[in-house]
């Protein structure tokens, strides 16, 4: 296997080796930090743009951008109350926002039509 010395040795010999040595270190810089952003984003936590009416008032209508941690869920800790970034059922190519109100076992009341009638209906989660 070739090691990162011998190529250091090796182009410290070549023509304009500074130039090519110096073009290659900052390659490998280039190369670490684009794994380090690889490895954060589908880790640790990534940006997202929330659009819509549902998350008023905590999230604004126009297309606010939040942090999203990816951790939480990997480790089990999703509560009451989070916001979760989720891929939308209808279509798999897009994310929605939304707030959890209930956990497995909850029961949940909410308005089958809220512009139109008063009813309400009851479910368990």
């Amino acid at each position: 296997m070739v090691s990162i010395r011998s190529i250091v040795e090796r182009m410290r010999n070549v023509p304009f080796g500074n130039i090519t040595l110096e073009a290659a270190e900052k390659s490998f810089f280039v190369a670490k930090f684009l794994c380090f952003c690889h490895v954060a984003n589908n880790y640790f936590f990534s940006i997202a743009q929330v659009y819509g009416p549902s998350m008023l008032p905590a999230v604004n209508l126009a297309g606010d951008l939040v942090l999203v941690e990816r951790i939480s869920h990997r480790i089990g800790h999703v509560g009451r109350g989070d916001i979760v970034v989720v891929r939308s059922p209808e279509n798999p190519r897009k994310t929605i926002t939304k707030r959890i109100t209930g956990m497995e076992g909850d029961t949940v009341t909410y308005a089958v039509d809220p512009g139109q009638e008063d009813r309400l209906k009851t479910i368990v989660v």
